[in-house]
């Protein structure tokens, strides 16, 4: 069967209609704003609370415009540290397309839940949340990793997935490089270094 539209007056379009368009052309993700800047950044609001900034963002075809700043309160385990996620969760069948709390497992050694995703709900991490027992909440930015969030962005043009897989790439080896190999170095010689930290400075000298 062929489906087509949208023409004025030729059919009454409803959900069904529109989330296919919107779920065919885009990848799930925040918008950019006007800076440049990815919307719904989250941080941490005092003891307990946490925040997330306006923003737009498109979860399977569906979106979420929030407009004002959302705060939302976690209650920690008394005992053991825990990690949670904030994400935009959305129904697939029925609704809403909302931010939420994905709690984690209070342990010893906490580990960031896993993401819902199947035919009923599909979220998006904005952020980790490291919840101490006193309630501290320590916030990690997740919305430029594509695997559990990403920026709205066209679906099928392959180059354009690429250069965005490439970054991801770059970032991942010059962060794991920072980790292991320290800040940027400065290399004082005549042969160019190898295997270098990625923004190292290399002065040549004559020999």
């Amino acid at each position: 069967m062929q489906n087509y539209g949208f023409f004025n007056g030729d059919a009454e379009y409803g959900q069904e209609e529109f989330n296919m368009y919107f779920n065919n052309l885009y990848e799930s993700g925040v918008s950019i704003d006007d800076a440049g800047n990815m919307t719904f950044k989250v941080t941490a609001a005092g003891n307990r609370q946490f925040q997330v900034a306006a923003g737009f963002a498109i979860v399977k075809g569906f979106y979420l415009y929030n407009d004002s700043v959302y705060t939302g309160t976690i209650v920690p385990d008394t005992a053991y540290s825990r990690i949670d996620r904030v994400v935009i969760r959305a129904n697939l069948v029925t609704g809403p397309v909302e931010i939420a709390v994905r709690k984690g497992t209070a342990v010893a050694s906490p580990k960031a839940p896993s993401l819902v995703r199947n035919s009923s709900i599909y979220e998006i991490s904005l952020a980790r949340i490291k919840v101490a027992p006193n309630g501290t909440l320590t916030v990690t930015d997740e919305r430029a990793d594509n695997r559990v969030c990403g920026a709205v962005r066209p679906k099928n043009l392959t180059e354009y997935r690429t250069m965005i897989e490439g970054f991801q790439e770059r970032w991942e080896r010059w962060f794991a490089e920072q980790v292991t190999g320290g800040w940027r170095n400065i290399h004082i010689q005549a042969d160019k270094p190898a295997d270098s930290v990625e923004g190292s400075i290399w002065i040549k000298v004559r020999q």
